[in-house]
């Protein structure tokens, strides 16, 4: 299978890392966190690489991309950071696979740029406004057990005095973002940058509001695909998002959490085949 290429790309004042997999019609995928990286979604997307030209990218702080002066992360030097790619890229119009975070940037960037878009896929969705944010984060503390909640608030305070990292808090976290524990053993562990996570997610809970744009979002579609057991469920989702944003469709995926492309690869793939191909979905 195609390796792919790996390259630096300079746009204007900041320095973003691009691996590109594949051949024919561009899909770009918009990692998750936020402040994770690309790499979570290798090698579970690459079946894909054998019809599309796969675009993996690592946001602004994140992965192997440069820091932004002063840390001045937010949502929208996301949405400016993807419009240079594109334009880098000599793309006419984007397909957009987002994930959890990432389809929050999906949707933002399509509200701001509508005739820059395609297609969109948003998986592991939030919503279009901060009240799905803030309800993950309600509804992942309430599964946790109470001995994992001790856990992480004794973890958070030693990171926040850098006696441990963001992996320590993944640790106790991430058996709640799945459906089954097995699945983690296919889970790259990738470093999630903190100050990128704080500044971006205090950024969604304060600013994140689409709802006046939603109407731009009208000629596009737009399929989402959310695990039957994700921390916002399908119910929550159809309420947050797909029964607010016109003519966009959603998909439950049985027996899975949060991460749709780690736990059902095989069934994400084939999604995303048919959707950007236009066959059935």
């Amino acid at each position: 299978m195609d390796k792919g290429s790996e390259v630096i790309l300079q746009l204007k004042d900041r320095r973003i890392f691009v691996k590109t997999i594949g051949e024919g019609e561009a899909i770009i995928f918009l990692h998750g966190g936020p402040g994770s990286s690309h790499q979570f979604f290798l090698p579970h997307v690459l079946p894909l690489s054998q019809h599309y030209k796969l675009v993996l990218y690592d946001q602004n702080g994140c992965g192997r991309s440069g820091s932004l002066r002063d840390n001045a992360y937010s949502m929208q030097d996301e949405v400016a950071t993807l419009e240079m790619l594109r334009q880098e890229l000599q793309l006419e119009k984007l397909n957009l696979f987002g994930e959890s975070w990432g389809s929050i940037l999906a949707l933002l960037y399509a509200a701001a740029h509508p005739k820059n878009v395609n297609k969109l896929l948003l998986t592991a969705a939030i919503g279009v406004d901060s009240k799905g944010y803030i309800e993950f984060q309600k509804q992942l503390l309430s599964r946790m057990k109470l001995v994992d909640k001790i856990k992480l608030f004794l973890v958070d305070e030693k990171i926040k005095k850098g006696k441990a990292s963001m992996e320590a808090m993944l640790k106790i976290l991430d058996p709640y973002y799945v459906y089954s524990k097995d699945a983690l053993q296919n889970k790259v562990q990738t470093p999630v940058n903190k100050v990128v996570n704080d500044r971006i997610g205090t950024d969604i809970n304060n600013h994140y509001d689409l709802t006046p744009a939603l109407q731009r979002l009208s000629s596009i579609p737009i399929l989402t695909v959310q695990g039957d057991h994700d921390i916002l469920t399908p119910a929550k989702i159809k309420e947050l998002l797909t029964d607010l944003v016109p003519d966009a469709r959603l998909m439950k995926i049985e027996n899975c959490g949060h991460w749709t492309v780690i736990e059902k690869p095989i069934e994400m793939n084939k999604i995303a085949y048919d959707f950007f191909g236009d066959g059935p979905v």
